[in-house]
């Protein structure tokens, strides 16, 4: 009876100590549990601060592009605007009808040019119209602005020295002429809707010509 009454014994002594080691387990466990947990979170916060600091960068890159896009068009407004610019616009259209001397040319012209300026323009087109030649244009002109003067906020002065050639073929091809032509003329321009329209030209001392 003795050796059957000893293990009850035994096992109560044991018992406060498995107690404990299920004690010990469990708050092992629960502090693995509680530092997987601050892991992740702390892990999620990372997570979170990374994506915070790429949004500003990208909301930084796109203010950067935005202002210097509006810069651009800014810069590319006021060049527009320029005189000179209106100038350069306008004797494009002239060396353009004299490679084609046709009628939406000529009117072309006159977007750009005032009733003086549009005759003195028009006369070599004329030119060419009546010998039945036009441009090759294998050379463009040359323009050099001098000076700019304004004259007042809607008015402006250009000097300038150019060099046209004037390298005149027929229907066929055949060259009829050929002139390299070099002179200074000041242009008078004045503003109109947002831009500049050539009033006047004036031929500035001799004009200088060679055959080419």
């Amino acid at each position: 009876m003795r050796a059957l009454g000893a293990e009850p014994r035994s096992f109560r002594r044991l018992l406060p100590w498995l107690l404990v080691l299920l004690v010990l387990a469990a708050a092992a466990g629960l502090t693995i549990w509680a530092r997987q947990q601050d892991a992740a979170r702390r892990a999620a916060e990372a997570r979170a601060d990374a994506a915070e600091t790429r949004l500003v960068a990208a909301e930084a890159s796109l203010t950067a592009i935005g202002l210097s896009a509006a810069a651009a068009t800014a810069t590319a407004l006021a060049e527009a605007s320029q005189p000179e610019t209106s100038l350069k616009r306008a004797l494009d259209l002239v060396f353009e009808a004299y490679k084609d001397p046709s009628d939406g040319k000529l009117r072309a012209m006159s977007a750009a040019f005032g009733a003086d300026a549009l005759s003195f323009e028009r006369s070599e087109a004329e030119h060419l119209i009546s010998a039945g030649t036009h441009l090759a244009g294998a050379t463009p002109y040359e323009l050099q602005v001098l000076s700019t003067n304004s004259v007042s906020p809607d008015q402006a002065q250009i000097r300038t020295r150019e060099v046209w050639t004037y390298d005149e073929v027929d229907e066929q091809g055949r060259r009829s002429r050929c002139v390299r032509e070099e002179s200074e003329q000041t242009y008078t321009l004045h503003r109109v809707n947002g831009g500049w329209l050539v009033d006047q030209v004036q031929l500035s001392g001799a004009t200088r010509r060679t055959d080419c």
